[in-house]
């Protein structure tokens, strides 16, 4: 939880810094600059997120790992096994 908190507040403090610099500044042309990263951070946490807790969350973890892990099928007769 501490690594999803610490992302968090990494990505997300530029973005509301960024907003309340604009809200109460004039509109100059270098706060523009910033808009574009704050956002990037900001999409990049909510992209980064469930990759967090796949990595780190065990029950997740064990939930993947059933889904993707290819079982070999007991009984099946492949084509060039056929009797």
């Amino acid at each position: 939880m501490i690594i999803v908190s610490v992302a968090f507040v990494i990505c997300w403090f530029p973005a509301t810094f960024y907003f309340v610099i604009f809200d109460s500044s004039s509109h100059t042309s270098g706060l523009y600059v910033g808009y574009h990263a704050a956002v990037f951070l900001a999409y990049l946490y909510i992209c980064m997120n469930p990759f967090i807790y796949a990595f780190k969350h065990e029950a997740v973890k064990e939930i993947l790992t059933r889904l993707v892990v290819c079982r070999k099928r007991v009984g099946v007769i492949s084509v060039g096994n056929a009797p």
